[in-house]
């Protein structure tokens, strides 16, 4: 597979999943093993892409992946109620012999919105798999990340004009041109915004100038991507920021267990 598409390693499940009719309807008929098979096949998609092959072959891999205890005809009718239902897309089976949703490929394309990718290149997306809102969202983090670019050179240089000294001087031009190209991987569940509040974690540290790369990275992996109820929102709300001259490592040496 292609790595314009390659899986992600982690997704999002609400908690009414069970509670969905598609999944009371396999297990009244299939018993619990049938939510099993289906949370089965979604790791599986989720860890190559946003859709599999599916045929008799991958059926029977699949089977006896799974511990080899449900028959292939069972297999097959859970398969067809998941199309019925629409958990997974009926239209896309039909013609190309793939699993895959609407909702898999939204979750799948907001999860990888940071990586470089040609859109047009990606195959069997579904027209409201929202990828044109997650072009649209890469390139406002480029125009962002140069719009950001273009103010921190503004603001050094009139601070060589004011001849004001500053603690966060000393960065190195290269610092600030990296900071906002962040390179870690965003997880699916951190976009969950009932659990996390990754955009506001973001903004924050744009607002108290954590403004090198790495230390935005281990910011966002030790808050576990802006997760509610965690330290570092603590430290944003009780902290005098005027008093700090290098915030990140500041953040990083608490929720580090340094500090």
């Amino acid at each position: 597979m292609s790595i314009d598409h390659k899986g992600i390693p982690y997704f999002p499940i609400y908690a009414t999943f069970f509670e969905e009719e598609v999944i009371e309807l396999l297990e009244a008929q299939y018993g619990i093993r049938a939510s099993y098979i289906v949370m089965r096949l979604l790791c599986k998609i989720y860890k190559e892409g946003y859709y599999i092959s599916w045929g008799q072959e991958q059926s029977l891999i699949f089977i006896r992946k799974t511990g080899g205890e449900i028959h292939e005809k069972t297999m097959d009718k859970i398969i067809q109620i998941l199309l019925e239902k629409e958990f997974f897309d009926k239209e896309s089976y039909e013609k190309y012999g793939i699993l895959t949703s609407e909702q898999i490929q939204r979750v799948w394309l907001e999860a990888t919105v940071r990586r470089k990718r040609d859109f047009s290149k990606l195959p069997y997306l579904l027209p409201n798999g929202n990828s044109k809102n997650c072009k649209q969202k890469e390139d406002m983090n480029n125009e962002n990340a140069n719009n950001s670019s273009v103010q921190v050179e503004l603001t050094s240089e009139n601070a060589d004009n004011s001849g004001q000294t500053k603690l966060n001087k000393t960065k190195t031009p290269t610092e600030e041109e990296e900071s906002n190209n962040i390179s870690v991987e965003i997880p699916g569940y951190a976009y969950n915004q009932a659990t996390h509040n990754l955009s506001g974690l973001l903004e924050s540290m744009e607002r108290y100038k954590v403004t090198v790369r790495k230390e935005k990275e281990t910011i966002l992996m030790l808050s576990d991507y802006g997760k509610k109820g965690t330290q570092v929102w603590k430290i944003f709300a009780n902290t005098n920021w005027s008093k700090i001259g290098a915030p990140g490592k500041y953040i990083i040496s608490i929720l580090g267990g340094k500090h």
